[in-house]
Formats: structure tokens, sequence, C-alpha cells
């Protein structure tokens, strides 16, 4: 059995009523990036990332990120 961390942020950002380009403007974040974390399966994640995007959407870690079981 393995397991996936997955980045909710599209869901997340819903919830918020934000938009991915708001997002990228409080954020200081290339609107790209963020388009490519609410799309993509991410590889890796910079803790400053992370800090930056909890702190913006006013949520915690555990808020972003789910562990997902794989059979």
């Amino acid at each position: 059995m393995s397991s996936t961390i997955r980045l909710r942020l599209n869901e997340v950002l819903i919830e918020k009523q934000m938009s991915r380009r708001q997002l990228a403007k409080q954020t200081s974040l290339r609107p790209n990036t963020v388009n490519d974390l609410c799309t993509q399966p991410i590889e890796r994640l910079h803790i400053s990332t992370l800090s930056a995007l909890c702190d913006t959407l006013h949520v915690l870690i555990q808020d972003l990120l789910v562990l997902e079981i794989n059979n």
C-alpha cells in the first residue's frame, strides 16, 4: 500500500471564492505557478510557498494537504 500527498489548492480557492489571479497577486507567485499548483500533480513544494498560501488563504497546512492512500 502506498500513499500520495495531494494539494487541495483549487478546492480551497473555490471555497474562499478567490481566483487564481487574485491568489498570485496576493502571494507574489507567478500566475503560471499558481495554475500549475491547481491543476498538475506536484512533485515538490517549497515551504515558503506553502506558508504564503496558508497566510493568504487564512488556512492551516492540513486544510491544503491531504494524504491519500493508494491501493
